[in-house]
């Protein structure tokens, strides 16, 4: 992994999940999916263009090492780009929270202190429970719609 990073504006309870389980710097595991948009869409610096500086609200990810695409030089990522790697952040949160919790439902266990649990397990802190709650529901909900039906009254 290179040095180099880009900077991507992401909710909180989004940064602290990533950056609870794969640190500060970000740094995808080499061959994930996370890696590849971001090498589709990293860039040389277009002239007249500064570099992308740290701030408020942005969560540092590691540009991954590439031979095609070495970091030194192709170490930016357009608008466009940063909202695929947002994209694909999004939706391994998602099936991390659908994966760990969904077995969990079923036990006797109330639903939303199950999520509180797995919330302070992955960094999440307590203002953002109700957040990943509704994303859960949301999530279980198109589910539903398409015919899949998840229950807590289901038992193991």
């Amino acid at each position: 992994m290179s040095q180099f990073l880009i900077y991507i504006p992401l909710p909180s309870y989004l940064d602290q999940w990533l950056t609870c389980r794969l640190g500060n710097p970000v740094r995808f595991p080499q061959y994930s999916n996370e890696n590849a948009v971001i090498r589709t869409f990293i860039k040389r610096l277009p002239r007249g263009e500064q570099p992308q500086l740290p701030g408020p609200g942005l969560t540092a990810i590691a540009i991954p090492a590439s031979t095609a695409k070495p970091p030194r030089t192709y170490n930016h990522m357009g608008e466009r780009g940063r909202r695929a790697v947002t994209e694909a952040i999004k939706d391994l949160f998602m099936r991390s929270l659908w994966s760990d919790i969904t077995p969990l439902s079923r036990s006797d266990s109330g639903l939303n202190s199950l999520i509180a649990a797995w919330c302070e397990t992955n960094g999440i802190d307590e203002d953002h429970v109700e957040t990943v709650r509704q994303c859960y529901y949301r999530l279980r909900r198109r589910y539903s719609s398409s015919g899949i039906n998840i229950k807590k009254n289901m038992k193991i």
